[in-house]
């Protein structure tokens, strides 16, 4: 479900605490959500349609942003116009600045059950195979973990 909501073969989302945000997301008049299973929401903009968060109900102090909603500026830094050189393959501008280092690194992968071997199934950081609240985080491949049971 995340796949085919984010687009990606693998979605990635940064936590925030609910009482970070000013004004409350929710107050914004296009933000609409929709219940994707019984305990969770997604938020999106009514106006264009893009994905904006997940929401875990059962999880009252956090909501996860996905990281494309984030401005260009914000994850990737300025563009430093005055730093820019070309070469062969083009014009190339540095970036000055930017949190997408801070906010990309995974620190933890769920419903790891569902990673596909060869393409997800080698990304760093500790998995759990539905939920962080349900089980033991390991690292490796699913496939192992299975064989070790």
């Amino acid at each position: 479900m995340c796949r085919k909501h984010s687009g990606a073969l693998f979605p990635q989302n940064a936590s925030f605490s609910i009482a970070n945000f000013s004004p409350p997301i929710t107050s914004h008049p296009t933000y609409k959500t929709y219940a994707s299973s019984p305990n969770t929401e997604r938020g999106f903009c009514s106006t264009c349609g893009s994905v904006l968060v997940f929401h875990d109900k059962r999880d009252t102090d956090t909501i996860q942003i996905n990281l494309g909603a984030f401005d260009e500026d914000v994850l990737c830094g300025k563009r430093d116009e005055a730093g820019a050189w070309e070469d062969e393959y083009g014009r190339h501008v540095p970036r000055i600045g930017g949190w997408g280092k801070e906010l990309c690194y995974p620190g933890y992968h769920i419903f790891s059950e569902n990673e596909i071997p060869g393409v997800t199934d080698d990304f760093e950081g500790l998995k759990y195979l539905t939920d962080k609240e349900s089980g033991k985080a390991f690292r490796g491949k699913v496939r192992d973990l299975k064989k070790q049971e």
